[in-house]
C-alpha cells in the first residue's frame, strides 16, 4: 500500500524539534548533571540525538511533504537514543528532557491516531501507570516497615531494596506513564492543556518526577549510607535521622497522588481549560494533521 505523503506539519512540531537539536548540540559540550553508569556513549548518542533531530528539521521546514513514514522512522529514531542515552547511559538531562522533547515531537508529526494504535497506546499507559501505582504501594509499605523496625540489619536491608527499586522498576514506569500521556494528549482529542482533568493530571505527573529525582531518591541513599554506617559502628535504629520519615511522607504523598491522577482518568472532571474554550470556538482549519 503507497504511503501518503504528510498534508501539513504543525509549527508546534518544527518548535519542538528545533529546541531538541540545539539542546542536543549543548549537551554535547556540557558535562552530565550526575556521573553517568556509560560515560564514553554519553556524547556519541547527544551527537546522534542532535544529528535526527537536525534532519527533521530540515525536513519538516524544507520538504514538508516528505512522505510520512520517513518522518515517523527518524521521529521513532530519535525517541530510542534519547531512552538509550537516559536508562543505559543513565543522563538524567537525556531521561528527563530528551526524551519528553522526542516523544511530543512524534506525537506531533503522527497526528490524530486510527483506532487500533490508539487502543495500544491506551493499554500501555494504563499497564505503566497501573506498575507506578504498585511500586508506589510497595515503596510506603517498605517505608512503614523501616521506620517502625528495630532491628537495624533489618532496617538497612529495607533501605537498600528500596534504593533497588528506585535504581530499576521506578523510573521505568513514570516514565513510561508521563511519556504515553503526553502522546495520547497530543495524539487524541484531549490535548495536554485543553481539558482541566488532563492539565491536572499532567501536573501530577511531573511533580511527582520532580519529587522522586530532586529529593526522595537522594533521601533514600542517605539512609542506606547512615544505616549501614551505624551498623559497622554498632549504633542503632533510633539513631536513623529525618531521611526515613522524608522517605514515608515523600512516598505516601506521591502514591496518593498517582491514585487521584488514575480517578481524574475515569471521571474526567471539570470540563474544557480557557484555552481549550478558545480552540474549540475557532473555525475548524482546511488543513488536518496526518492521521497514524
Amino acid at each position: 500500500m503507497p504511503v501518503n505523503p504528510s498534508p501539513s506539519i504543525p509549527t508546534s512540531a518544527r518548535t519542538l524539534l528545533c529546541v531538541q537539536t540545539v539542546f542536543a548540540l549543548v549537551m554535547t559540550q556540557l558535562p552530565p548533571i550526575f556521573p553517568a553508569t556509560l560515560p564514553a556513549l554519553r556524547t556519541p548518542l547527544w551527537s546522534a540525538i542532535a544529528l535526527v533531530a537536525g534532519a527533521l528539521t530540515v525536513l519538516v521546514t524544507v520538504r514538508p511533504r516528505t512522505p510520512r513514514a520517513v518522518l515517523l522512522a527518524l521521529g521513532w529514531l530519535q525517541v530510542l537514543l534519547a531512552a538509550v542515552n537516559g536508562f543505559l547511559v543513565g543522563d538524567i538531562a537525556a531521561l528527563l528532557l530528551a526524551s519528553w522533547l522526542a516523544v511530543a515531537a512524534l506525537a506531533l508529526l503522527a497526528g490524530q491516531l486510527r483506532k487500533n494504535p490508539r487502543k495500544a497506546l491506551v493499554a500501555v499507559h494504563a499497564v505503566s501507570s497501573a506498575a507506578w501505582v504498585g511500586i508506589g504501594v510497595v515503596f510506603v509499605a517498605l517505608s512503614v516497615v523501616a521506620l517502625t523496625g528495630t532491628d537495624l540489619h533489618a532496617v538497612h536491608v529495607t533501605y537498600e531494596l528500596m534504593e533497588t527499586f528506585d535504581q530499576t522498576l521506578l523510573p521505568w514506569a513514570n516514565v513510561a506513564t508521563t511519556l504515553t500521556g503526553v502522546a495520547l494528549g497530543l495524539t487524541t482529542k484531549w490535548g495536554l492543556i485543553r481539558y482541566r482533568w488532563v492539565a491536572i493530571k499532567l501536573g501530577i505527573s511531573v511533580g511527582v518526577l520532580v519529587m522522586a529525582f530532586g529529593f526522595l531518591h537522594d533521601a533514600v541513599v542517605s539512609a542506606v549510607e547512615q544505616s549501614e554506617q551505624l551498623m559497622r559502628t554498632g549504633g542503632t535504629v533510633a539513631e536513623v535521622d529525618a531521611n526515613a520519615e522524608v522517605v514515608l511522607w515523600g512516598f505516601t504523598t506521591a502514591l496518593f497522588s498517582l491514585v487521584a491522577a488514575l480517578l481524574l482518568s475515569l471521571y474526567k472532571p471539570g470540563g474544557r481549560t480557557r484555552r481549550g474554550r478558545r480552540q474549540a470556538a475557532r473555525p475548524a482549519g482546511r488543513a488536518t494533521a496526518p492521521r497514524a
